[in-house]
């Protein structure tokens, strides 16, 4: 990352002419003949395009009223430049004789085996080689005083006059003035007069088209793209692209600079990532680095399976048996069966299992029906427990156990039929194991149903059950725990065991949330779940945040900058699913995410599968190959991408992409650069960790030895 002006911007601070400076070894290849608002039509011959190293499609020209020959030392009839875009060729007005000389020139050469500059005089040559293209009219360039400078360009995104006289040249501008048009505005009006260097990154390199011949011959294929890091800052960004044209590499890029430009700006900036397939979290062996090489206290890892041994990798998970944990297993599970609708699904979804408050009470602990509640509590907690065990859900085995209300007369006859399966206390008792939450559970369920179908075998006929038939929080949770109302729950349970761990300790999602606002980059591993246990524990992380947003925002406090990269975003937030349901995080993240400070970027191969509603509110777009009619279509809605809806489709190149960032004024076509270890290294650097070297990376199997924080990161 840079944070100096380069190319024009840092000539036009020097110079009284900023608008001769685009003209600065500039390439005369014509003019313009016909000029509206919205395109232009400039003549020119074979031998201007030679000279000018070529005119490829959707090249940037300029036009200006110029004198030839003089451009960069006398005024410019106009005080203004017209940035043109190169759409196609145009047919001249005389083109049938044109056509029908060339015909008659290639015809007779062929016949006498010779060139056809051969065997035609110079004017009819000259004739025969005039062409023209059709241009899209981007816009203007303007000089405009910003705090006494007299030397700052403006752009606006139109022209306010049209010419009918001949009055335009056409320039193809040389490799540092279209760097600065690639990369406009390297500084906006408002950084200009408040003397501001923004924080600039060059994402890569001017590419018009995927064959680059006559670009490298004209010295034109290095031309740096930079871009202002803060466009992609609590702000929407797609990356769109078939699977290997190069869309990882950018979100790598993109991520590196902002955790960079956050640390040297020291303010928080947290970034979320969710990794489909592994390969944020883990150190690329092709170019032998990655996100997690920015330093062990800055970057944390989420993943299933994960114990707490690897200091910078934590489990993506919960312990359901954690009871400070209660809420939040109580919250996934509800996650887990959100598309049920069946009547004994919802009674066990808000059946109550934490504990009442009793300031919630008229008297207090002192109230009788705070007590009741209290036991109903712990009795549905028994049921949900015994409900988890039966799914599949381990037992911690140095789990506390759960305490309950039950009579002495019950205990004692559970523990005779099932010696050992609790330990009996005065009123109540306590069960620690998995078997035996299921043996007490089975036990009861046994003794209510005995009892409802009026067959109560012999010696239990002295018990009284009446609590328990009546405790309508636990007979809530038993229907699903017995399938009396259904077994839908606990086969839909069973495809979750994979959300809990023994070793988890706390709210995955409170811990995710803690880590962003210390400005972590936090890479959520899904590579190792389901996709439905992905999904729903994404989503769960999501709404989290909107919670927190949302909060802070009815506080009235400032908002966590937090950045969230979504790999593969068509199988998290698809439109099919999405429009269905108001609720969506992803949608409300897009629609709502603004005022709380949360930026999105989303890669995907599938635009169409992007609910609209994400799309619009779309700031920053990076668009790769896609082969389908259908993607570009959808794409063609956005901006004036319809332009490029042919190339996109065509050139295959990894990294080759069209670009519109949310300063930058048009589309830009950009090869970006290869993510490398500079890029990790200059990270480093400015988080305050030393450099590291490939062989240092190698000798560790790509994991660092843990590095002390050092004072100047943050």
């Amino acid at each position: 990352m840079t944070q100096q002006l380069s190319g024009l911007a840092a000539l036009a601070a020097a110079e009284a002419s900023p608008l001769a400076k685009l003209l600065l070894d500039a390439k005369r290849i014509g003019g313009i003949y016909h000029l509206d608002y919205e395109k232009a039509v400039v003549i020119t011959d074979d031998f201007a395009k030679r000279a000018a190293g070529g005119v490829p499609r959707h090249s940037f020209l300029l036009a200006a009223a110029t004198r030839p020959t003089r451009e960069t030392s006398e005024p410019l009839d106009e005080d203004e430049v017209i940035l043109l875009r190169v759409r196609g060729v145009a047919q001249l007005p005389h083109q049938p004789e044109l056509v029908a000389t060339r015909m008659t020139t290639i015809r007779d050469a062929n016949v006498r085996d010779q060139r056809p500059s051969d065997i035609v005089d110079p004017l009819t040559g000259r004739e025969i080689e005039t062409c023209a293209f059709e241009c899209d009219v981007l816009g203007t360039f303007y000089p405009a005083t910003v705090a006494g400078d007299s030397t700052f360009i403006k752009w606006g995104a139109d022209i306010d006059n049209v010419y009918s006289g001949a009055r335009y040249f056409v320039y193809s501008p040389s490799a540092r003035v279209l760097s600065f048009i690639a990369s406009y505005p390297e500084r906006t009006e408002d950084e200009a007069a408040g003397s501001v260097l923004p924080s600039l990154v060059r994402i890569g390199t001017v590419r018009y088209a995927a064959t680059r011949r006559r670009a490298e011959v004209a010295g034109m294929q290095d031309v740096p793209v930079r871009i202002r890091v803060t466009d992609f800052v609590s702000r929407k960004t797609a990356i769109l692209g078939m699977t290997r044209a190069g869309k990882s590499n950018t979100v790598k890029t993109i991520c590196t600079s902002v955790f960079e430009h956050s640390r040297r700006a020291g303010r928080p900036i947290g970034q979320l990532i969710f990794d489909p397939q592994g390969e944020y979290a883990n150190v690329n062996k092709q170019d032998n680095t990655g996100l997690r090489l920015l330093g062990q206290d800055w970057v944390t890892i989420y993943r299933f399976g994960a114990s707490n041994d690897h200091q910078q990798v934590k489990p993506l998970t919960l312990n359901f048996y954690d009871p400070g944990e209660l809420a939040a297993a109580r919250d996934l599970v509800n996650d887990c069966l959100a598309g049920m609708d069946a009547k004994y699904v919802h009674a066990f979804r808000a059946a109550e299992v934490s504990p009442p408050a009793a300031e919630d009470f008229p008297a207090g602990d002192k109230d009788s029906a705070y007590w009741e509640a209290k036991s109903d509590a712990e009795r549905a907690r028994l049921a949900f427990y015994a409900t988890l065990a039966k799914a599949g859900f381990k037992v911690p085995p140095t789990w506390a156990g759960i305490r309950f209300s039950i009579t002495g007369e019950l205990a004692d006859a559970i523990l005779a039929d099932h010696a050992g399966v609790l330990v009996k206390g005065s009123g109540n008792a306590t069960v620690k194991t998995g078997e035996g939450l299921k043996k007490v559970m089975d036990w009861l369920c046994n003794r209510l149903a005995e009892h409802s179908r009026g067959k109560i075998p012999a010696q239990y006929l002295s018990l009284n059950l009446s609590s328990w038939l009546n405790c309508g929080p636990f007979n809530d949770v038993r229907a699903a725990y017995d399938a009396t109302g259904g077994s839908g729950v606990l086969n839909s349970l069973k495809g979750f065991v994979e959300f809990h761990s023994a070793h988890s300790s706390g709210d995955v999602a409170s811990q995710v949330y803690d880590d962003l606002t210390e400005g972590k980059v936090v890479i959520v591993d899904l590579s190792f779940g389901s996709e439905r246990v992905a999904t729903v524990m994404s989503e769960r992380i999501v709404n989290r945040l909107l919670e927190r947003g949302n909060q802070r925002f009815r506080q009235n406090l400032d908002p966590v900058a937090i950045q969230i990269v979504v790999e593969e975003a068509h199988r998290l937030f698809d439109r099919r699913n999405s429009t269905q349901d108001t609720r969506d995080p992803w949608v409300a993240l897009a629609k709502e995410a603004a005022k709380y400070d949360i930026g999105l970027l989303y890669a995907t191969q599938e635009v169409s599968a992007i609910d609209p509603r994400i799309l619009s509110n779309t700031h920053n777009w990076i668009i790769a190959h896609l082969n389908s009619d259908r993607e570009t279509r959808e794409l063609s809605h956005y901006y004036d991408f319809a332009q490029f809806a042919d190339s996109i489709k065509r050139a295959e190149e990894r990294g080759f992409v069209r670009m519109k960032t949310l300063s930058g004024q048009y589309i830009v076509p950009v090869q970006i650069a290869k993510f490398d270890h500079d890029m990790i290294n200059r990270a480093r650097a400015a988080a305050g960790l030393d450099s590291i070297d490939p062989q240092t990376l190698a000798a560790h199997n790509g994991h660092l030895p843990r590095q002390p924080l050092a004072v100047g990161g943050s």
